[in-house]
């Protein structure tokens, strides 16, 4: 874990002086927006800047994450928590508050093209999107209610 503390300490020196970061990420859990080796940049940002549907990096109890934000919710105290889930994850990770915010991710690279991580075909797309990513949660427990007498239920 210390490579990954040193890695967001970097980062983290690096965006809050206004220069994006360039990094290549490791695992599926963003396929298909985000394979694994491709190299992902990173933008500084505002958490009150943050909506449904961007995908961001933040430091998280595993170390740092690019996941994409499911939801913007606010604790007790009025702090912004970011519920967020890789686009190919089954389950939501654990809330992270807007302290653990490291930046935006705006685009992806892909055989010698920067790609967006937003969604393709603007505001009617990410309205859809969003309105998928609030009902995911229903959709996973139905999932478990339709299977099949004596098949393994899905767990959370």
């Amino acid at each position: 874990m210390a490579g990954s503390a040193q890695f967001s300490d970097v980062v983290e020196s690096l965006l809050s002086r206004g220069v994006r970061v360039r990094f290549r990420a490791a695992g599926t859990s963003m396929l298909p927006t985000v394979r694994d080796g491709e190299h992902l940049i990173v933008a500084p940002v505002s958490a009150r800047e943050i909506v449904r549907g961007d995908v961001v990096l933040c430091e998280t109890w595993r170390g740092p994450i690019a996941h994409r934000v499911e939801a913007v919710e606010t604790d007790a105290a009025g702090a912004s928590l970011f519920l967020l889930r890789g686009d190919a994850s089954l389950s939501r990770d654990r809330p992270v508050p807007a302290s653990a915010l490291l930046g935006r991710v705006v685009g992806v690279e892909r055989a010698g093209r920067t790609l967006s991580v937003a969604f393709p075909g603007g505001e009617l797309v990410r309205r859809w999107v969003s309105a998928t990513l609030r009902l995911r949660p229903t959709l996973d427990a139905a999932r478990g209610w339709l299977a099949p007498t004596g098949a393994p239920r899905p767990t959370r």
